[in-house]
């Protein structure tokens, strides 16, 4: 019943925001809501008589583009979202993805409608700036997202899990609460994460930008046929697939053509023990955990792979269309049950 109610109550809000993003063109288009959204479908609305099946998004990041490419929908597609990056912008136009926010910016290709505006305007939901979104934030924030009940532990045990100081958890957790991802929900002041499908979106960047560079140990190559035998070889303590190959132990469905390596050897380890070779052209990349207690079967308990958020994280910001479809299979077998 609730559930219901708040698909319904969301219903409303995106039908009041698109017409607002309409209204903001200050063009004369009759905009009228069609169809509410059904299974797995999107919802239609109709522009000047033309049936548009409507994407709803706070933002649009480039690493976002390559998901609506594969976006199934029964009319052309329209992304209606409150800010959309210039990059993004640029991406969806040159894919013939037609958009529209709050901004009254709009690409938008149809029979009965050809609309191209763009003020140079804008700015993001949350400010690129925030405190919450930088690399001690997407530190904390995976330890969130993938354990919620974390957020009511002491701030020594969230900097400890998160490997960033006292200072840092308290900052980022007000934060949190005033961007609205974090709201007090008793009189016993316990707190809970709500907004994770925005939140994850928001992390995939910070980690693949901020996190992941600052952990690169380097590059480096198989020796001899050990890239033949890596489902196998490198099953050891201390060792943990990310990325592609990470993908493919958690689906079966991919065959790795880059790898990611995370391990607490050292660089003199990884070349004696894991037989690495470095190199700067290889097509192995390795990086220490950024997250405490890397021992600990409990975070890691998925197939000599690190947690599905991190694969999913790095095979979404690829931006390779056949590492989003193994994307997407992670997010719905392993991530959205939990969000």
């Amino acid at each position: 019943m609730l559930r219901e109610q708040l698909k319904k109550m969301n219903m409303l809000l995106d039908f009041k925001y698109f017409m607002e993003f309409i209204d903001s063109l200050e063009l004369d288009i009759e905009a009228i809501f069609e169809q509410a959204p059904e299974l797995n479908e999107l919802p239609v609305y109709s522009l000047n008589g033309e049936k548009v099946s409507v994407f709803f998004k706070n933002e649009v990041r480039p690493h976002n583009v390559p998901i609506l490419l594969n976006q199934s929908a029964k009319h052309p597609l329209l992304v209606a979202a409150k800010y959309i990056t210039p990059k993004a912008k640029k991406s969806l136009k040159a894919n013939k993805i037609n958009y529209l926010d709050s901004y009254g910016n709009a690409y938008i290709e149809i029979p009965q409608l050809k609309v191209y505006t763009e003020h140079g305007t804008g700015k993001p939901v949350i400010p690129d700036t925030t405190k919450v979104f930088t690399q001690a934030g997407a530190q904390l924030i995976f330890q969130l997202l993938h354990r919620p009940e974390v957020v009511n532990e002491t701030v020594r045990h969230l900097a400890h899990i998160s490997q960033i100081s006292l200072g840092s958890v308290s900052k980022i957790m007000n934060g949190l609460f005033d961007e609205g991802f974090l709201v007090q929900w008793n009189n016993d002041k316990k707190y809970q994460l709500i907004r994770k499908e925005e939140l994850l979106d928001r992390w995939i960047p910070i980690l693949n930008e901020k996190v992941l560079p600052n952990y690169k140990i380097g590059t480096y190559s198989f020796s001899g046929h050990l890239e033949e035998q890596w489902k196998t070889q490198f099953l050891r303590p201390n060792v943990w697939w990310g990325g592609e190959p990470g993908a493919a132990l958690l689906t079966d469905y991919l065959y790795p053509e880059k790898y990611a390596l995370f391990t607490t050897f050292e660089v003199k380890e990884i070349m004696t023990v894991l037989k690495l070779v470095p190199d700067p052209k290889g097509k192995l990349t390795v990086y220490q955990p950024f997250w405490g207690n890397p021992h600990n079967t409990a975070i890691m308990d998925y197939k000599n792979t690190v947690h599905p958020l991190i694969i999913y994280a790095q095979l979404i910001h690829s931006g390779e269309p056949r590492n989003i479809e193994t994307a997407q299979i992670i997010y719905n077998e392993h991530i959205a049950p939990k969000l």
